[in-house]
This record gives C-alpha cells, structure tokens and sequence, in this order.
C-alpha cells in the first residue's frame, strides 16, 4: 500500500449529516481504502459532539483531530460556513495522538510538555518527524505551548499547527480529537514517515519606519517600547488618542501588525495585539522577548498573493522530489480579512504551484511552524498574520534490496 488522501466537505445544517457527507466524499477520493486518520475542520456552528457521532456513524471508530475555525479551505475555495474532513491512507505514515485539556489550569508551558510526552508515549519509535497540532485559539500566550513542546521535543524539532478560532467572536473555540470536542486544549499527533512531509510558511507584511527596541515584556504583554508604554508605537504612528486606539485595537493590528525581527532570519514575526491595557501594555496572541526590535509592518494584496506562492513553493521543494498526495493550509483569519475577495485567488497561487492535489485548510487565530522549510529544522515560532502550508508527499523510488 502507498500513501492516499481524499478531502470531503459538507454545508448541511444538521452536524451529524454533514459529517456522514463529508465522509463519505473523502472516503469515495481513497477508493474505499483502509484509513490512517482523519484530519476534521469546521466552522464554529459545527462544534458539536453530533459532527464526530456522523463520523463514526459513516467510518467506524478513527483516529481524528482538528479544530474549529472562521472558514474552511478546499479545492473549491473558502467556506465561512461547513465541515471539512481529510483521510489519509498510509502504510508509510507512522503516528501517536495525544490530547491535554484544561490549559489554562495546567498553565500553558505545562500543558505543551504533557501533550508531548503523550505524544511521544503514544508513538513508539525512536523515530519523530513533525509534531502536529491544534490549540485553544483564546489561550493569550500560545508561544508558552511551543516552549513546553519543544522542551521535550527539542529545540528545533519541526511543529505545524493553527490556533482554533470563532470567527472572532472571542468567547470558545473548540479542538477535536478521538471522538471528543473540547475546549481549552491541545490535541495532535506525532508523526514518523520517511520525512514524508513538506512545510512552507510566509506573511508578505513589509515593515515601516525605524525599528524600535522592546524594553519591558511580561509574558505576552509588550509593556514597554523604548521606555514608553507600548501602544505609543501607534500612538505616533496614527496620530490618534490612546482611547480611540484601545476601541480599535483588534482592527487596526489586523492591518498593522507588530513585526519582531529574529536575527538570521528573512521573515519577521508577526504579532496581532488583542488588548491594551490601562497602562499602555499591548496584550499579544504570542510573545516577545526585551531586547527584540518591533516594527510596525504593512501589509498589500499583492504582497499577501506573493507570499502565498513562496509557502507553496517552499513546501513543495522541501519534498525534495517527492510527489505530492496532499496538503493542509492554515492560514490566519487576518489575511482574509486583507484579501477579501481575492481569497480565492490566493488559493489559486497555491494551486498553481503544488497541483491538482486533495486540500483542506482553516482560517485560525495564530499558526505554528519554523520560520525555514522542514529540511532546515528551523525552530518553530508562534505566529500572526500567516499562511503555513503542510504538504504530504511520497517517494516512489524503489525500495533498497537488503
């Protein structure tokens, strides 16, 4: 057996259905193959214990994970409203799930470093290639996850992942994984496979002005950007009042991000700013470390399209020749929000670039993934503002006699 991927996606109302729909879509795509596991997205209106029962109900008791996101990413384009179901065949692909809840109890860090030796237990193998996972998209600071993960892991251990969303309603999102839904967790999977996997990411947001140092971080609070309160660095870029500022915070971050340097790095990260508090501290989705350089980062259209094709491109040559049987998209809400429209041409440069292969994505709160293409082992950062593309890809060449 090689490796197979078939993509179903569903808008029926009732969960159940459109997960019985979804199914037997991807399933029909596998030729009625022997399942792997399943990957399953879907918008907030489908978090529901009834989506995993259809599931079930269509293809017995598989391993799932997924999330809940502002819209779901196929072939066909983006859908605000739906469910997504990925399955994967593959007598190459070797895996261990695992799932910690409570993260905000636990406390972040502590919960990446139980998900991880879950993971590692569950797998078996000396052998780990990339850990994949999906998170509480409202844990403030979700690079405290990746630490935990990598402090088991490695430091430059490969993680993809996205941050659940609710398509910014801010209240729950939820993750799914063998036959649950929950919130306020992290599931996923570790994964051994023949380096059977590709990763490209990129934002396109450019940066403006003069780079400016951080002074005063508290965990994923900027409180301080040369001396002064934070949101100064857009209180003199905009020319506007802290008050009118702390109202539009969410919207204006969206379309100017903060932009962290990290040295030898071409990317900056990106970090979208949730709250700022009274005195003047910038609440982000990840964190910063004093001492970083902040920019604040603009971002074009076009630019946003180029940097699509660069993802693909990117996780497609991380293969290394290998043919590609699919791929997942993660990609922040924030740039649908830019594209608008032009979403659907985005979708059309990855296209392009990686062919006419099974897709699912989600539009997420925040993604995970190295800065460099898997085959660097670049370490893996928290991240706003983003495309991440995971491929999944297998060599046919022959097998060596021994």
């Amino acid at each position: 057996m090689a490796t197979f991927v078939g993509v179903g996606f569903s808008e029926k109302n009732d969960p159940f259905l459109a997960a019985q729909e979804a199914a037997k879509l991807a399933l029909y795509q596998l030729h009625h193959r022997e399942i792997s596991f399943g990957i399953l997205f879907s918008t907030i209106q489908f978090a529901d214990k009834r989506l995993l029962e259809g599931i079930n109900y269509a293809l017995g008791n598989i391993k799932i994970l997924g999330s809940t996101g502002a819209g779901i990413i196929t072939s066909s384009g983006l859908s605000h409203y739906g469910a997504g179901l990925m399955l994967v065949s593959s007598d190459k692909i070797k895996f261990g799930t695992a799932a910690t809840h409570n993260i905000k109890l636990k406390g972040a860090r502590a919960a990446g470093e139980d998900f991880a030796h879950q993971a590692l237990k569950n797998l078996g193998t000396t052998q780990r290639d990339l850990a994949l996972i999906f998170c509480d998209g409202l844990v403030e600071n979700g690079s405290d996850l990746l630490r935990g993960i990598k402090d088991v892991l490695g430091l430059s251990f490969p993680i993809f992942g996205g941050s659940s969303a609710d398509n910014f309603r801010f209240l729950r999102t939820f993750q799914y994984s063998n036959g649950g839904v929950s919130t306020d967790s992290l599931v996923g999977a570790l994964f051994a496979g023949e380096n059977l996997f590709g990763i490209g990411l990129r934002h396109g947001w450019k940066p403006l002005g003069k780079p400016r140092p951080i002074t005063k971080v508290q965990g994923n609070i900027i409180k301080e950007i040369e001396g002064k309160p934070a949101v100064t660095i857009y209180e003199d870029y905009f020319g506007k009042p802290r008050e009118e500022i702390k109202r539009s915070i969410i919207r204006m971050s969206t379309y100017y991000p903060l932009g962290l340097y990290v040295p030898g790095e071409a990317e900056y990260l990106l970090r979208n700013s949730i709250r700022v508090e009274d005195d003047g501290g910038l609440v982000c989705q990840g964190d910063a470390a004093e001492g970083a350089e902040a920019r604040i980062m603009m971002g074009t259209k076009e630019w946003a399209l180029d940097a699509a094709t660069q993802a693909a491109q990117e996780a497609k040559q991380a293969l290394e020749g290998k043919e590609i049987k699919g791929a997942i998209i993660l990609e922040s809400i924030s740039r649908n929000k830019l594209l608008g429209r032009l979403t659907d041409k985005e979708l059309s440069r990855i296209k392009e670039v990686l062919g006419d292969i099974p897709i699912l994505g989600l539009s997420t709160y925040g993604e995970q993934a190295p800065l460099k293409s898997l085959q660097h082992y670049g370490e893996t950062y928290f991240h706003n503002e983003t495309v991440a593309i995971l491929t999944i890809g297998e060599s046919h060449a022959p097998h060596k006699l021994t």
